[in-house]
């Protein structure tokens, strides 16, 4: 895969979240991003790496048995 940078608004639309949530993500620097010129900018092969670390930390949900 070639190394493509997208925008905030892009990686928000991409994740499906509020462009204010993937900002603040990446403030804590959980979504690794980058300055360039004015812009921050997300490595899109970086933002799915994160992806990938997230789903691996999520637990299956265990189903209850009905009574």
């Amino acid at each position: 895969m070639e190394r493509r940078w997208i925008s905030i608004r892009e990686a928000s639309e991409y994740l499906s979240l509020h462009e204010i949530t993937v900002r603040r993500l990446v403030d804590r620097g959980e979504i690794p991003a980058s300055r360039i010129g004015h812009s921050v900018r997300v490595d899109l092969r970086r933002l799915q790496d994160f992806l990938e670390r997230q789903e691996q930390e999520i637990a299956p949900v265990q189903r209850q048995p009905r009574r």
